[in-house]
């Protein structure tokens, strides 16, 4: 007969071999959870810097950089006063946005910046003739867009040194589904002989501009006043807010 001492080397074994499970199931998950965590990191790098250069591209939008189209280039010469009620959506007019009446929400809450198509989004190099590669390994999903609204001082005021705008740029992850906005309110100084409004409209035209004396010689074509960036913020409960724009 075996003396009783001898059963505990049994119990000391389970319960070391029970440890052991619970310390590498702990292991485990942390090494998961941080996977994880890396990956949604990775993920917002991406749809930030893509959001970012959204960003640059409205600013080269509106600065009137890599020589965009003219009619385009109408719509901010002098701070033209001809952008759409809510948002432009034609062929030289989409993305310009005037600042809605309150208590309506911002053009940057009401309209859907995520959606796939048939918004007034702007997607990037439309106008400037900027690339950026989508889709596969750690590029954006899809391509970033933008938003450009018109800042008006309130009151009466004598003509304004710059002309202010507003953008609002979304970027996307290697998955659509992460999404960074950022904001930016941009300055263009106010050209000397400002041309006449244009009318806005669905496929708006931008009006003829008024005569303006020819550019000095060896100036490049399209060359427009710089533009700066005042400041800029991002935006981490955006989809909150346009959530609440629609009720």
């Amino acid at each position: 007969m075996y003396p009783r001492e001898h059963g505990l080397a049994l119990v000391c074994a389970l319960v070391l071999m029970l440890g052991a499970l619970i310390l590498g199931a702990s292991i485990a998950r942390t090494a998961f959870g941080s996977m994880a965590a890396a990956r949604t990191e990775r993920e917002r790098m991406v749809a930030r810097a893509a959001a970012g250069m959204a960003l640059a591209d409205a600013e080269a939008d509106i600065g009137g950089a890599a020589s965009p189209s003219p009619a385009r280039a109408a719509w901010f010469a002098g701070g033209s006063g001809g952008f759409a009620d809510g948002c432009g959506t034609g062929s030289q007019d989409l993305g310009l946005c005037l600042p809605a009446a309150s208590p309506l929400p911002p053009a940057w809450q009401a309209v859907d910046l995520a959606a796939d198509d048939g918004t007034p989004v702007v997607p990037y190099g439309r106008y400037t003739g900027a690339v950026l590669a989508t889709g596969g390994g750690v590029l954006p999903a899809r391509l970033p867009g933008y938003l450009i609204e018109k800042l008006a001082p309130a009151g009466p005021a004598p003509p304004p040194l710059h002309h202010l705008y507003r953008i609002t740029a979304i970027g996307f992850g290697t998955r659509a589904t992460t999404q960074v906005v950022l904001q930016a309110i941009v300055r263009r100084p106010a050209a000397a002989a400002p041309p006449g409004n244009g009318q806005s409209g669905q496929g708006g035209q931008a009006q003829p501009a008024a005569p303006t004396d020819p550019p000095a010689p060896g100036t490049p074509a399209g060359t427009g006043p710089p533009t700066g960036r005042i400041s800029w913020r991002e935006i981490p409960n955006w989809p909150e807010l346009h959530a609440r724009a629609l009720h």
